[in-house]
């Protein structure tokens, strides 16, 4: 056999000092791109485009399959490299049911974090469907849970509100009944010939195929996609982190319920978190890491190309989804960073706040919240809606919050409309500091404007 020419010949390319041995290597290692390929040492006897062609065929060979064809009947797979394998053991240790990190945002103190990521996520979603919304209307819309003014502002309300229903729903195996379940939540009351969209994201999948295209397919994707997310078919290497990124970017592409298939598929792809255990992953804001990637605002650090490059260097990979995947990871890592990021602020503050505040110790965690935030933005203002929707209180007790901070001096109150505003006192910081007294009449703060704290 070592006598054969061409055995001879590959066993030298094979070599560990060999052109071929290095590429592998580093293949193995990271994804790597066309112009990134044309600067390595390849070997002289073939073209780079025979060379990149024989790769890819060794590649596939360990490439783990993506059992969702298109539309086209063609079949996708990527190589789970070490840069994926590490970072999808990071995503899944901070992730996972049990981890510090899911612990430490159910804590009732953190709650303000984990429900500004939802309403993050639900316009950054909405912004990412090219729905035509105000992102500051929407801010007010969900944190004060006023009424909707429109249909697409309804959509975005329905589409919050659905979160709450996942949990109750983790036995429930994916089927057409279930998504059809998740799409009723998110257009309850919703006429969806009125809803209004602008020119959408690209996010990192393309969309290219014509509605008329994908509605003659839906219930075959439908079927591949519901078999994915039940496991009853792929490969048992592709991991669950990996599936749940992959999941709400089936939905895009393949548009399973039209007008609203992104939306539905959000709520799939946290679901199925919910279901594999990593409840976290599904917390994070994908769609503001995918807006923000577009953008070009991420740092290279983050993530190793930027939207240009990538839309460019998937055509050349065809279906090969490694760049994918590994972009994939990346996002979610950069969401997790800023997840964490925030909730290290948030403890951080509150830890400080406590110090404080020590002599007062009435103060409880929802009013260390605000007196944190206002302490960050003295141009701050608060609600009575939006701290009940922020720490799941009653009306009453979040009234009762705010207007304790009021006569403790932390805070003035005044209207707008008809609604009660509170904002930081001037100098709250220096008040806090030079040791405030917790109760007696000389601490108390006059209502700004000569306002009542009466409705």
């Amino acid at each position: 056999m070592k006598d054969i020419a061409l055995y001879a010949e590959l066993s030298r390319m094979l070599e560990k000092d060999g052109p071929v041995f290095g590429v592998l290597r580093c293949m193995a290692s990271t994804y790597i791109t066309w112009d990134e390929f044309l600067a390595m040492r390849l070997p002289e006897e073939l073209s780079p485009v025979d060379t990149w062609d024989l790769l890819k065929l060794l590649n596939r060979a360990t490439g783990i399959d993506i059992p969702v064809p298109d539309l086209d009947g063609n079949k996708y797979w990527y190589v789970r490299t070490h840069e994926i394998e590490d970072s999808i053991a990071h995503i899944w240790c901070s992730c996972r049911t049990g981890s510090d990190l899911l612990n430490r945002l159910t804590a009732t103190r953190n709650a303000p974090v984990l429900v500004r990521a939802q309403i993050d996520e639900t316009i950054a979603g909405a912004q990412l469907d090219g729905l035509e919304i105000s992102a500051a209307d929407c801010e007010d819309l969900l944190q004060t849970g006023r009424a909707p003014r429109s249909d697409n502002e309804r959509l975005v309300a329905n589409t919050l509100s659905a979160l709450d229903h996942l949990e109750e729903l983790r036995d429930e195996p994916f089927s057409r009944e279930l998504l059809e379940h998740l799409r009723d939540l998110v257009i309850k009351d919703v006429d969806t010939s009125r809803i209004v969209h602008v020119a959408g994201h690209r996010g990192i999948v393309k969309l290219h195929y014509d509605e008329a295209v994908t509605r003659e397919h839906t219930e075959e994707q439908m079927a591949h996609i519901c078999d994915y997310a039940n496991h009853t078919s792929g490969d048992v290497h592709d991991h669950v982190v990996f599936r749940a990124l992959l999941l709400p970017d089936l939905f895009r592409l393949y548009r399973l319920f039209p007008d609203v298939s992104s939306q539905v598929g959000r709520l799939a792809a946290r679901l199925y978190a919910i279901k594999v255990s990593v409840p976290v992953l599904g917390m994070l804001s994908m769609s503001r890491a995918k807006l923000d990637w577009e953008a070009n605002k991420l740092s290279s650090g983050l993530v190793t190309y930027g939207p240009e490059e990538y839309l460019q260097d998937r055509i050349r990979q065809r279906f090969d989804l490694t760049g994918y995947a590994t972009l994939s990871v990346q996002l979610a890592l950069v969401a997790l960073l800023d997840l964490t990021w925030k909730l290290n602020q948030l403890e951080r503050e509150d830890k400080e706040l406590r110090t404080l505040l020590q002599r007062d110790p009435e103060i409880n965690h929802r009013q260390r919240s605000i007196l944190g935030r206002a302490l960050r933005d003295p141009a701050a203002e608060f609600r009575i809606a939006y701290h009940k929707t922020t720490h799941n209180v009653v009306y009453a007790t979040a009234r009762a919050d705010l207007l304790e901070l009021v006569e403790k001096g932390f805070l003035e109150v005044g209207k707008k409309g008809r609604a009660m505003v509170f904002t930081p006192r001037p100098g709250l910081r220096e008040f806090i500091e030079n040791g405030y007294l917790a109760s007696g009449a000389e601490t108390r703060h006059t209502p700004a404007r000569g306002t009542t704290v009466q409705e």
